[in-house]
């Protein structure tokens, strides 16, 4: 089987392009080896010489590969959208289930052929992130961190550019009802968060692997109702668009605002000491989103809150030191999410903005990263940082009372 197979891309462009076929992969997940198509892509693959990670790249890909694909061998690997949590379906051993958000990973059906097994990497249906994730294995099996003796084929199959609206729209999320204001992100970590109020479900009893999102809701004096919205897994690039238009179809969202994190080209930034907002994102493609932030007049004035142009990307694997140099005299901030959330926004009338933590520094290597997030001292920088993001959302809540 994995001798037949051909490619046709390398990459893709975003935003998608109006001639692109929809595949729409919710009605046709691969259960059969002799199902598999015979034309797919074939991911990137990232090298520590030339990426602007460095010699820390393999301990950024490490965590991200499925432990079976680490314990086991196959001849190939086929990466396609299906949000599949199934009995079936191989849960990875390293999900971080000790946060409450933000912690499902892909998982795996191994598919049995006369040739050898073929393994399915099962990933919440997005384009960008069924890419991402093909890049990472791509890199995984070039690297130094697999010890196999036979490295096999990796290529990703592109999703229909709808096809997470199926997997909102059977989720709890109708069950939020209507809100005025969407708050998205790291909203546990939001002050007004933490505490020892329940989250929300909207379920009176949750099925065995839970609901995919929860939230905290809010009346503002002016009677606004803001929902502070988490989800279990993880939204990376268009899907963040698709879940802003699952928001506006069944919760009737007039506003969303986004709090992650992203990466900085600027050398004068030190990652986990600023907060990142703008209003306007470049795709690889040259194509622009330009917006009214919703956020403008929250952040004027604000010390620790920095302006920029931002780069909307399919994977973070795809930011070479090359690339960096090419772009850093063009944008200011790199993310998958934010270009795809505002461009949604602009379609449907929900008014936007975003202010992340600058988790890292794509120009200078030595810095803190994506790979030691979790040391203390970067963890207590991060609370600092979104203490001022709280402050800047308590602005933007009050605006309408001024």
């Amino acid at each position: 089987m994995a001798t037949t197979m051909t490619t046709v891309a390398q990459s893709l462009f975003f935003p998608p392009q109006a001639h692109e076929k929809l595949i729409h992969l919710e009605a046709r997940d691969v259960q059969d080896a002799r199902s598999i198509p015979k034309t797919l892509c074939t991911p990137i693959t990232a090298s520590s010489s030339t990426h602007s990670m460095g010699p820390v790249l393999p301990h950024y890909v490490l965590p991200k590969v499925h432990s079976v694909i680490q314990s086991d061998g196959f001849i190939s690997i086929l990466v396609l959208g299906s949000h599949d949590r199934s009995a079936s379906a191989l849960i990875t051993e390293n999900e971080k289930g000790n946060k409450p958000f933000n912690w499902q990973r892909p998982t795996a059906t191994i598919l049995h052929t006369p040739e050898g097994n073929i393994l399915q990497l099962n990933v919440l249906p997005g384009r960008a992130y069924v890419e991402h994730y093909a890049a990472l294995l791509s890199t995984y099996f070039a690297g130094e961190s697999f010890t196999g003796v036979s490295v096999p084929t990796v290529h990703y199959l592109p999703p229909a550019i709808d096809a997470c609206a199926s997997v909102f729209a059977n989720s709890n999320l109708p069950y939020l009802g209507t809100v005025d204001i969407a708050i998205l992100g790291y909203v546990d970590k939001l002050p007004r968060c933490i505490g020892t109020d329940k989250w929300e479900t909207g379920v009176e009893r949750e099925s065995e692997e839970g609901e995919l999102f929860a939230w905290k809701k809010r009346i503002l004096p002016d009677g606004r109702l803001v929902a502070f919205i988490g989800c279990t897994a993880c939204y990376w690039g268009d899907i963040g668009g698709q879940l802003i238009r699952a928001l506006r179809v069944h919760n009737q969202v007039q506003e969303a605002v986004y709090i992650g994190k992203l990466g900085t080209l600027d050398e004068r930034h030190i990652p986990n000491s600023i907060l990142a907002t703008g209003s306007r994102s470049m795709f690889p493609n040259g194509s622009v989103v330009e917006w009214d932030s919703v956020l403008e007049e929250a952040v004027k004035e604000v010390s620790g809150v920095v302006h920029g142009v931002h780069f909307t990307g399919a994977t973070s694997l795809s930011e070479t030191k090359e690339w960096t140099r090419e772009w850093k005299s063009k944008v200011d901030w790199v993310d998958p999410e934010i270009g795809h959330m505002a461009m949604v926004s602009l379609e449907l009338g929900v008014r936007f903005g975003f202010i992340h933590v600058v988790s890292d520094n794509l120009s200078r290597e030595g810095l803190e990263g994506l790979v030691d997030e979790r040391k203390a001292t970067i963890v207590a920088d991060r609370m600092k940082l979104l203490e001022l993001a709280d402050l800047v959302l308590e602005r933007y809540f009050g605006e309408r009372l001024n």
